[in-house]
């Protein structure tokens, strides 16, 4: 059985302890954990909005897997501000 972050970099998502990266097939976008103002998570979906009005939509196949991404980034949120 794969680990929650295995099965997440299959995605092209990578969780680090100040950011993470998420890769799609045309760029690469590295978000810093200080940077982001509001997560949400909607069923398959996890969107990440920034201190700008740029925003991250990650679609994901499954809810399961998009919440753990959703409380993933939240534990490193709070590990940053710790």
């Amino acid at each position: 059985m794969k680990s929650r972050r295995e099965e997440l970099r299959n995605y092209g998502i990578e969780i680090e302890s100040s950011y993470f990266i998420y890769r799609r097939e045309d760029k690469v976008i590295a978000v810093p954990y200080s940077h982001i103002r509001t997560i949400e998570l909607k069923e398959d979906t996890v969107i990440v909005y920034t201190g700008g009005i740029e925003r991250l939509v990650i679609q994901l196949p499954h809810q399961g897997l998009a919440l753990a991404l959703f409380e993933d980034i939240l534990l490193s949120i709070e590990r940053l501000h710790l």
